[in-house]
């Protein structure tokens, strides 16, 4: 069943990128007048994983009743942007459990192949007054007909600010989202891990933002001993020790309000 661009009131971003391939190219450059040796590595990385996110998202779907639209949005460098555009909690709720088994389980291939990982960002936005959808004809490829459309706003940045601050092997997603998941009674076995917090450029009027990792007990990220700095990211997922659900709505509450009170951030309840 197709979907009313006009009607779509949720857009999901799930971002996935790669980490430590700037230091990865520079050692695998090869001869001069030689095709680059880590050329390969990124081609298969850019063919392979939307390919495993489809095979996610089957999974996800597969007592479903029909898929919510989504595919690739943006390639930005070394990144992968998808989006999707849930209709219901618990359409949101299958896309991340898809997107985060995504990243993963490409985590864990990708390095047996070369010295590689990956890490996810996932975050929401609600398109309203706050966050605004726009079509963009004249983008190369596109027509009148099949416009480009495009996502601004302050929920759209913010994700952008937090995929930062995510380490190799895990998945963060953004305080909107953790809240509408955490809220659900069915959860698919998510689980979310506070993390501590951090100002991000531009968000919440320099306050600072809660800093969740998600994870899957049947799927959690591999937690390397050896990494050369302390992950603080690791070391809570390595306890296994997600918040719990009352916890991080009371949590999540009180900053929503706080924000709105005192900085007139405007935050929303992601709504359906």
């Amino acid at each position: 069943m197709s979907q009313d661009p006009n009607r779509l009131t949720v857009a999901m971003l799930m971002s996935i990128d790669l980490s430590g391939s700037t230091a990865f190219k520079s050692q695998m450059q090869g001869d001069r007048d030689s095709i680059p040796e880590w050329l390969e590595a990124f081609e298969a990385f850019f063919r392979e994983v939307p390919l495993i996110m489809i095979g996610q998202i089957a999974r996800a779907f597969a007592m479903e009743d029909d898929l919510p639209v989504s595919g690739v949005w943006k390639v930005i460098g070394d990144e992968i942007i998808f989006i999707g555009h849930p209709r219901t909690e618990r359409e949101a709720l299958l896309l991340t459990v898809a997107f985060y088994r995504t990243v993963v389980d490409y985590d864990r291939r990708i390095f047996d192949r070369w010295p590689l990982r990956v890490k996810g960002c996932c975050w929401a936005a609600q398109i309203s007054g706050r966050n605004r959808r726009i079509e963009i004809p004249e983008m190369l490829g596109r027509d009148e007909n099949h416009p480009y459309v495009d996502y601004l706003g302050p929920d759209v940045d913010a994700g952008f600010r937090l995929s930062s601050c995510v380490g190799r092997g895990q998945v963060i997603v953004s305080v909107n989202l953790v809240q509408l998941l955490a809220g659900m009674k069915d959860t698919e076995t998510t689980q979310f891990h506070y993390v501590g917090r951090k100002v991000l450029k531009g968000v919440n009027n320099g306050r600072p933002y809660p800093l969740f990792l998600m994870s899957m007990p049947d799927l959690m990220p591999e937690t390397w001993e050896w990494e050369e700095t302390v992950d603080t990211g690791l070391v809570e997922l390595a306890k296994n020790e997600p918040m719990p659900p009352d916890e991080i709505l009371e949590l999540l509450g009180n900053i929503q309000d706080y924000l709105n009170r005192m900085s007139h951030a405007g935050i929303e309840t992601l709504e359906f």
